[in-house]
């Protein structure tokens, strides 16, 4: 089984999702605690418009990711604290823009459309030694971070007003938080379709949430379930010649079903 990293795509693709499974999970559950998950929807969508520029451009791929998703974000954050549109009217209004765009450059470069389809569709033969580099510091800024800021950004996810009462700056908390977000989606991007990519990291949280007793039980299991599915999709990737990322979506909903079937069975023979 072993012989499967004797390819450098498969120990990048290995290392990028063993990144990924590791730190999805820590930032992911906040997002559930605050209600925001369909932030990585709008942000993962919106990549498409770096794409596009990444193309037309010849930049790398993972950098320019980086710089419009923490932009993106920042923005949506921007407007969030204005309170002049709710969270879900932001996420909408964002999202639409940036798919204007994209269809705008679409439709006056016919060249790049040629091109994108790799990147909605991403295959796991796509990730590069210099995206793993890349991932790797982008992965310990984000740790850094976290430590730094874990007991303000748990206190400002479960009573946003009681932090404040406790001099916490919860606005430099929340956009901290959101750049992360950014960062982690960045992360995602070179192992998953764009268009799956919201699933990848939001389901390992859900399917742990399912059997989970505790927030400290919630991201261990979670983690537990991300990083297998890497795993399995990696050893399936392999042996069954099925490059394309959908794969772990398909694991990720196994567990699932399987641990909602067990939560369930464990609630009627308690009766």
């Amino acid at each position: 089984m072993l012989e499967i990293f004797q390819y450098d795509f498969m120990q990048n693709a290995f290392i990028v999702g063993l990144i990924l499974a590791i730190l999805g999970p820590i930032i992911w559950v906040f997002l559930i605690i605050r209600r925001y998950t369909m932030i990585s929807d709008t942000l993962s969508h919106t990549s498409l418009t770096w794409v596009i520029i990444w193309l037309i451009s010849g930049y790398s791929p993972i950098i320019i990711t980086l710089i419009y998703s923490i932009f993106s974000a920042l923005i949506i954050e921007k407007l969030r604290l204005t309170k002049k549109l709710t969270w879900d009217m932001v996420l909408a209004l964002f999202l639409s823009l940036n798919l204007a765009i994209v269809a705008t450059i679409l439709s006056l470069n016919s060249k790049v459309m040629l091109n994108i389809s790799a990147y909605l569709f991403w295959s796991i033969a796509l990730v590069s030694i210099e995206d793993v580099y890349i991932i790797s510091i982008i992965w310990w800024i984000i740790f850094i971070i976290l430590f730094f800021i874990r007991n303000s950004l748990l206190k400002t996810t479960y009573d946003e007003d009681n932090a404040l009462s406790s001099w916490i700056n919860t606005k430099l908390v929340n956009i901290i938080f959101i750049i992360i977000v950014a960062m982690l989606i960045t992360l995602a991007i070179p192992i998953t379709w764009i268009l799956l990519l919201s699933a990848l990291i939001i389901l390992p949280v859900i399917v742990s949430i399912q059997i989970s007793w505790s927030f400290k039980s919630t991201i261990i299991i979670a983690e537990i379930v991300s990083i297998l599915s890497v795993f399995f999709w990696i050893i399936i990737s392999y042996f069954f010649n099925i490059s394309t990322s959908w794969m772990i979506t398909f694991l990720l909903l196994g567990f699932f079903i399987i641990f909602f079937l067990w939560k369930k069975i464990k609630i009627i023979l308690s009766k």
